[in-house]
């Protein structure tokens, strides 16, 4: 029900009147929508802006991660190195001295036992990287010069095969038995085998005369041996 005021006023000032608070009342919206969309725009900016931030430390964190790993690979590559050179040191050394040798072999020898002949022979074997890559030719390989071996870190320790060969007499051949079981178990020797025990005669008394051969690998030590040698014998000991 219309007021009665609004009964004297003319229709087209009460549309106008009408029309002008529709358009307040839509203007007053569109404000409302638009500080609704900018607060957004500004919250969603701000999340934007932090996690451009995170981004930003995770790439530095990347790089530092980055800066580690090639450290490690370095100090990897100079300890591999340091590693290589102190083997060809190492390799200067001899580790099957003659002497120990033998006296290895007359410790191992029951009473009764004599040697006639005791030879030693050492072979280079080839270096691990030249057995897996095969031979173009027979001719032997050039020799490295100081500017190559200087150049190439990557050079490896000589390797070497010992071949030994005995031949003794024996009064039995329950002796010449003995002394092939104690070599046998003796960690330093490999391949060992009896070649021949016949019977012989020695300054007019019959004996059984014997040929042994054995060999050492290329990481024997006649060092390393004596010394777990002896920290078992200490270790059995009351």
């Amino acid at each position: 029900m219309t007021r009665l005021t609004d009964d004297f006023l003319p229709d087209e000032y009460i549309e106008h009147r009408q029309d002008r608070r529709m358009h307040i009342l839509a203007i007053s919206l569109l404000l409302i929508v638009l500080s609704g969309v900018g607060i957004a725009f500004l919250a969603k900016q701000a999340d934007w802006y932090r996690v451009r931030d995170i981004q930003a430390q995770i790439s530095l964190r990347y790089e530092d991660a980055a800066d580690q790993v090639r450290i490690l690979t370095e100090l990897e590559s100079r300890q591999e190195l340091i590693a290589k050179r102190a083997e060809l040191a190492a390799s200067l050394i001899d580790r099957l001295p003659r002497s120990v040798l033998l006296a290895r072999f007359i410790n191992h020898m029951p009473d009764g036992l004599g040697l006639l002949e005791f030879d030693l022979s050492a072979a280079r074997l080839p270096s691990l990287s030249s057995e897996e890559l095969p031979s173009k030719s027979n001719r032997p390989a050039r020799a490295k010069t100081v500017a190559e071996v200087e150049a190439d870190p990557r050079v490896e320790a000589p390797r070497w095969r010992t071949d030994i060969s005995m031949l003794g007499f024996a009064p039995t051949d329950v002796h010449v038995s003995a002394l092939l079981a104690a070599l046998k178990a003796d960690r330093l020797l490999q391949e060992v085998s009896l070649q021949f025990s016949e019977e012989t005669t020695l300054n007019d008394l019959p004996v059984r005369q014997f040929h042994i051969k054995a060999s050492i690998g290329p990481d024997g030590d006649c060092r390393t041996q004596k010394e777990s040698a002896v920290a078992s014998g200490e270790a059995s000991a009351p």
